[in-house]
């Protein structure tokens, strides 16, 4: 894989699977999430990626609010050296469920200074009054690493191409100044699902927005 990434002269990042289950009740299966993304970020430095980006899913439903805090500081501890050690930076990106999760990220990354963020813009229109993308980047733009995007109706993660929802759908003009207001200049990825020509209609809409 490493060999055709550079053969074909692409850049890359990585992505660990969203599915691991670092807030399950069980310490065991929890230890077992942390060695998966352990390998993930093996995984990064083997093809050349210069972060890998972990999801936020909470921490295990017995613990207190500071408890969760001081869970993800051990765990993402962990990471952070193994990252490290492999010249790979870990990113957590935000989660669609947005009730209190901006100050749960406040805290997280005050206590993990080598942290850094995905942000990703579709997560940050389910289910809230507004974009949470100028909130979030006024909080952390210093730790932003790498943006993603796509489209929904604001009531579901749902990957569409840009435009696609009747109603409801994120105001990529304005997302994407708001990255220039903050002087982003780092990387996208859309995360566009279904047929491939919708990516690629996707991705021609924001270079045209970008100018």
């Amino acid at each position: 894989m490493r060999a055709a990434i550079e053969h074909s002269g692409l850049g890359v990042v990585a992505h660990a699977a969203p599915y691991l289950p670092i807030h399950n009740p069980s310490p065991i299966v929890r230890q077992a999430a942390l060695d998966e993304l352990r390998r993930c970020l093996d995984v990064a430095q083997i093809i050349g990626a210069p972060f890998c980006t972990t999801h936020f899913l909470g921490w295990p439903s017995f613990l207190s609010e500071d408890g969760g805090y001081e869970y993800y500081r051990q765990g993402y501890e962990i990471l952070l050296k193994h990252g490290r050690e492999r010249n790979v930076l870990v990113t957590l990106e935000n989660g669609p469920d947005n009730k209190h999760q901006l100050k749960y990220f406040r805290e997280i990354f005050f206590r993990l200074p080598e942290l850094r963020l995905t942000f990703d813009i579709g997560h940050g229109n389910v289910n809230t009054a507004r974009s949470m993308t100028r909130d979030y980047l006024f909080a952390l733009n210093d730790r932003l690493a790498h943006i993603h995007m796509s489209d929904n109706n604001g009531k579901g993660d749902d990957h569409l191409p840009f435009g696609a929802p009747i109603r409801g759908a994120i105001n990529l003009r304005h997302e994407l100044q708001v990255l220039r207001d903050f002087r982003y200049d780092g990387t996208i990825t859309l995360e566009i699902f279904g047929d491939p020509r919708w990516l690629t209609a996707s991705a021609q809409i924001v270079r045209e927005l970008w100018g």
